[in-house]
């Protein structure tokens, strides 16, 4: 989702490496990109949740 909104793969301006994989799940995530509808923006953070069973389904998305 922050693909489509960018426009970018996330975090093109980091090595993807150990490093990178650690500090997603530590809970990293790629800046909003400004002008956002607030829906999508909710969703997308949704869908980031840590916990699995909170994030969105298919149906919904």
């Amino acid at each position: 989702m922050w693909e489509v909104s960018s426009g970018q793969p996330p975090f093109n301006n980091y090595e993807h490496d150990y490093d990178l994989a650690m500090n997603i799940v530590n809970g990293i995530r790629p800046k909003i990109v400004p002008g956002t509808p607030l829906e999508y923006k909710n969703l997308m953070k949704q869908c980031w949740d840590a916990d699995p069973s909170k994030r969105p389904d298919i149906k919904t998305l």
